[in-house]
């Protein structure tokens, strides 16, 4: 983990906005941790996330260094209903993270995570990684590499096991979805330079000269939601309903 990507001075790498779906408890959020603090002793005690946080991250790819600004929502079904339309605008990617010890977790992916990714964004344009967490606890392992393996094949995704708690593939996982995100940008900017339309869009659809401005401080919620300046979006819980809506944007560049 010690390689990870640091900004360059004076340069203004794209900002990508990427989203992670899964049950509550996959670990989507000890995954996020490792990534940003990858010598930090993990937290086993880290309670389910109550709405929507979102960390930046530098990360290299094939085509030099760009920034995931990481999206992290409740895998409540009540918060869920309320968050999803806010939470895919102007999402990149997403990855699909699910516990490998519980078979119910994978399932999910396909009878509801999936679903949901198609009703709330155009799932087409996404890039997806499919992610199957705890790969340290094999001995209690319940799915299967072939089943998740034959899941990329009929969603179109590529597939990486990981273990928040070891870090082993944390990065590669964040490196590799990433790496896909901006490939897609480049090829998309290339075609757009011939119609004088030039610039690789990120988050908020702005060239790279005005991405990075006023990230977590300007976090905005709508309805029920309240924001913090730490980059933290949450519900009050009396007010989760399926009636939310897709209210005022949240996060930077939205």
């Amino acid at each position: 983990m010690s390689g990870r990507a640091t900004s360059t001075p004076g340069g203004k790498p794209p900002l990508y906005k990427i989203v992670m779906l899964g049950d509550s408890g996959v670990g989507k959020t000890s995954l996020v941790a490792r990534l940003t603090n990858p010598d930090r002793p993990l937290n086993h005690d880290i309670s389910a996330t109550m709405g929507i946080e979102f960390d930046t991250q530098m990360l290299d790819t094939p085509q030099g260094k760009v920034k995931a600004q990481i999206w992290d929502t409740a895998g409540q079904e009540r918060f869920a209903r309320v968050l999803l339309p806010t939470y895919f605008r102007k999402a990149k990617g997403v990855i699909l993270v699910y516990d490998i010890t519980n078979a119910k977790s994978f399932e999910s992916l396909s009878e509801r995570w999936m679903a949901q990714l198609n009703d709330h964004s155009n799932a087409d344009e996404l890039a997806k990684l499919l992610v199957g967490n705890k790969s340290d606890l094999e001995a209690s392992r319940e799915v299967t590499k072939e089943k998740a393996i034959s899941f990329c094949q009929e969603y179109g995704m590529e597939f990486l096991e990981t273990s928040a708690k070891s870090g082993d593939n944390v990065l590669p996982a964040f490196e590799k979805l990433i790496g896909i995100v901006h490939d897609r940008a480049l090829n998309a900017q290339s075609k757009n330079k011939a119609s004088g339309s030039g610039g690789i869009k990120g988050v908020g659809g702005n060239n790279n000269n005005n991405q990075n401005n006023k990230q977590g401080d300007n976090t905005q919620g709508s309805g029920s939601s309240g924001s913090n300046r730490d980059g933290t979006v949450k519900l009050d819980d009396g007010n989760a309903s399926g009636e939310g809506g897709d209210g005022g944007c949240m996060g930077a560049g939205c």
